[in-house]
């Protein structure tokens, strides 16, 4: 009797992990990324409640369109509207073999999809939506739909309840043997939220060569709706070979936030805190080709780089046809000494204020663009606004964290960070559109206490 009950616990407890899983079982171990969407229908809802996604969705009537189309294409195949929609709502995964490569023309990769449908259905939205040829073709004594168009082939097979379709078969069988149990299944890791509503993996960095101190290893993104915001947030991890390199890299202590009390103009604007600017450089210059051209070019580029306190500010106008910008880089000593060296490539030097401005012109067809360079004792301006207007940029009435609807994000900005930028997304849109909206997105990074990159995009 005892082994009877434990005979049944087994197996309950196989089947609940089976049914956690879903159609991620179906993603082989060696698989090199895994993309997997969860509870699509309720993360949709939510999605609708986020402006600038119920903007694009019901205002702009993208909705209406789309389900508009599902359902002449569901018309057109003889199939209900229901079914079309139901695999798209339930859970399904994305996931590929192949090594990436520096040379995307070297790099092979098969990719599937595991769905709840069936071939069927599949192979004839295929042919609706964009034409093509089908037929069937038998490997390994199984036989796979086919559906070709422009010279590729996606083989489509049937498992239960799910359809696989595939640019390669064998990646189809070993999909279906990793969901049978037959060989091991891909294991997720990093720390991704059990509400998130979709996940990627990508197992692996680029080649190791003999050069790299710090190689990209695993990576994982993720993104959830909570309340009237989606956030995607994604972790690279490094291996380090320098543990020094690793050691430095982890003492680095930027806070950007100290710059969004920068006055700021237009619709976006991107800050960055280097905090040991001196320490970036010695760690960057052997990765760059041609910064070293000697030890006199060495101690003069780290003396350069010794004037600037590490801070950089960015504001443009990205919905004006303008786009004007104005770039900021802070210093901590004066850069007048040179000023000499540095103009000598430069179109025009003349002042203006006091300060030395140094304009660099391009020509494009049969217009002259000219971009300047303004040297304060406090910081360098760069702008494609001649001085006086750079100025009135700078001079402007509010901060960078009174842009939109940017103070709506502060509880949710990081304090280590050394990148945040924020775009006014309603702003775009009220001046392409008319239409009034409050959105926004922010983008910020930071390194962890692992060294690894950390970076976040909140769209609200």
């Amino acid at each position: 009797m005892l082994k009877k009950i434990s005979l049944i616990l087994v197996i309950l407890t196989i089947s609940t992990l089976v049914l956690a899983q879903g159609v991620i079982a179906f993603a082989p171990a060696n698989a090199n990324f895994v993309a997997t969407f969860k509870n699509n229908g309720q993360n949709y809802s939510a999605l609708k409640k986020v402006p600038i996604f119920s903007f694009l969705l019901d205002d702009l009537g993208i909705e209406s369109l789309i389900k508009s189309s599902v359902s002449q294409t569901a018309l057109s195949i003889n199939v209900r509207t229901s079914q079309i929609w139901d695999a798209l709502q339930n859970n399904f995964v994305i996931f590929g073999k192949g090594k990436a490569t520096m040379n995307p023309e070297i790099t092979k990769t098969s990719v599937a999809i595991v769905l709840k449908s069936n071939s069927n259905i599949v192979t004839k939205l295929l042919y609706a939506l964009v034409g093509g040829t089908i037929g069937t073709k038998k490997i390994d004594n199984i036989t796979f739909k086919t559906f070709t168009t422009s010279g590729v082939t996606i083989y489509i097979l049937n498992h239960g309840s799910y359809v696989l379709l595939s640019n390669s078969p064998e990646l189809i069988l070993s999909a279906i043997n990793s969901y049978d149990g037959k060989v091991p299944s891909f294991k997720t890791f990093g720390n991704v939220p059990s509400n998130a509503w979709f996940s990627f993996y990508f197992q692996g960095g680029f080649s190791e060569t003999s050069t790299s101190d710090v190689i990209p290893k695993d990576t994982f993104v993720y993104g959830k709706v909570d309340g009237n915001s989606l956030t995607i947030t994604g972790v690279t991890a490094f291996k380090y070979r320098d543990k020094t390199l690793e050691s430095k890299i982890l003492s680095f202590k930027p806070n950007v936030k100290t710059l969004e009390s920068v006055p700021a103009t237009g619709d976006f604007w991107a800050a960055a805190d280097v905090a040991d600017p001196v320490g970036v450089y010695k760690i960057v210059k052997k990765y760059v080709k041609g910064l070293e051209k000697g030890k006199v070019a060495e101690e003069e580029a780290l003396d350069l780089v010794n004037h600037t306190n590490g801070k950089l500010f960015m504001n443009m106008n990205v919905s004006s046809s303008k786009e004007e910008y104005v770039a900021s880089i802070y210093l901590s000593k004066s850069l007048s000494k040179y000023i000499p060296s540095i103009s000598k490539g430069a179109s025009v030097t003349f002042k203006w204020k006091g300060h030395t401005v140094l304009r660099d012109d391009t020509i494009e067809g049969t217009r002259t663009i000219s971009d300047y360079t303004i040297f304060y004792p406090d910081k360098v301006v760069f702008s494609n606004m001649p001085p006086e207007n750079a100025s009135k940029y700078l001079e402007a009435h509010s901060m960078a964290k009174d842009m939109g609807n940017f103070s709506s994000f502060s509880n949710q900005t990081w304090n280590n960070a050394f990148l945040l930028g924020y775009i006014n997304v309603g702003k775009i849109i009220e001046s392409a559109l008319q239409y009034t909206i409050s959105s926004g997105a922010i983008l910020q990074a930071k390194i962890n206490n692992k060294a690894d990159l950390v970076w976040q995009l909140i769209l609200r």
